[in-house]
This record gives structure tokens, C-alpha cells and sequence, in this order.
């Protein structure tokens, strides 16, 4: 199974996404599988690195390492699990919109960001459980994207309200 790719505009500036989401380096806030990041070792920079403790399945602890961490831009986390029979990797970019929206309540422009988040399984486990589960892939990175949406957006209103 190719990766998913998923897209989404955020009416949040990319600081805002980056801080709400990424930066404390607790992802099982956005991530529906996870429980909780462990051994966070380096936090949010190039080479960092974490272990995800899943919610279910055979596996329960995931290594991974991240890299093209450019803050309020983009990151990627990879790792493996089973001997690397299963891999995997997550990108996020984070694409500002020119303009935005008027908020009429407001008077001012809201900032629209695109993220772009990827996931894909590889690996003779990995490609199986694509295969064997496509479903579960599509709807766990669907699912992710759209807590990252609803986290930043409550982020950006808090900022405003500052």
C-alpha cells in the first residue's frame, strides 16, 4: 500500500501548529494510537529521538527517530518495530496560505495554513498489516490530521483572545 497522504487547511499560523502539537513532544494528544512518548531523548530537533507506547496491538513500543526538522516547517519521524520487519514514517509540512480570511467579527485577516501530513507502514509485517488492514492506516492518519486541525485552531484562538 502506497502511503497515505492527507491534506488540510488550518485556520492557525504554523508557530501556532508547531507549539500546540509538536513541540512538547506529547503527539498522543493528535495521535489516536498512541498512549503516551517515552525516552524522548534531544526533543523536537534533527536526530531526536522517542519511543511511541502504542494503545493496542502486538506491538506495544515503537523507536523512532526524527529528521528534516525545520521548526514551524516541516518533520518527519520514522522507526521499525518487530526486528524492522515492520517500518514506518510520518511526515508533516506545514505550508503558509497567503491572505487567509477576513473575520468580520474581528476585523482582521485570519493566518491559513495547509498541512500536509504522510504515513506509510513498509517491511514484510509492515506491508502486511497495510494490506491485510488498509482501513485502520487511512483513518488512523485521517484521524491524527484532524486532532492537529482542532488543537491548533483552539490554539489560535487562545493566542487571539491574549
Amino acid at each position: 500500500m502506497a502511503p497515505v497522504v492527507r491534506s488540510s487547511d488550518v485556520k492557525a499560523s504554523p508557530s501556532t501548529i508547531w507549539s500546540s502539537c509538536f513541540s512538547d513532544m506529547k503527539w498522543e494528544k493528535w495521535d489516536p494510537d498512541v498512549t503516551e512518548m517515552i525516552d524522548v531523548e534531544g526533543g523536537l530537533t534533527e536526530g531526536g529521538t522517542f519511543q511511541f507506547v502504542m494503545k493496542e496491538g502486538p506491538v506495544k513500543t515503537c523507536p523512532c527517530r526524527l529528521s528534516n526538522v525545520v521548526k514551524d516547517k516541516s518533520l518527519t519521524f520514522s522507526g521499525s518495530a518487530m526486528g524492522g520487519m515492520l517500518t514506518f514514517e510520518g511526515t508533516f509540512e506545514l505550508v503558509p496560505k497567503e491572505g487567509g480570511e477576513e473575520d468580520t467579527a474581528t476585523t482582521t485577516t485570519a493566518t491559513t495554513t495547509t498541512v500536509n501530513y504522510t504515513f506509510g507502514m513498509e517491511g514484510c509485517l509492515g506491508s502486511l498489516v497495510s494490506m491485510a488492514n488498509p482501513k485502520a492506516i487511512v483513518e488512523g492518519t485521517e484521524a491524527g490530521l484532524a486532532n492537529v486541525v482542532r488543537i491548533s485552531e483552539e490554539g489560535q484562538k487562545k493566542a487571539d483572545e491574549e
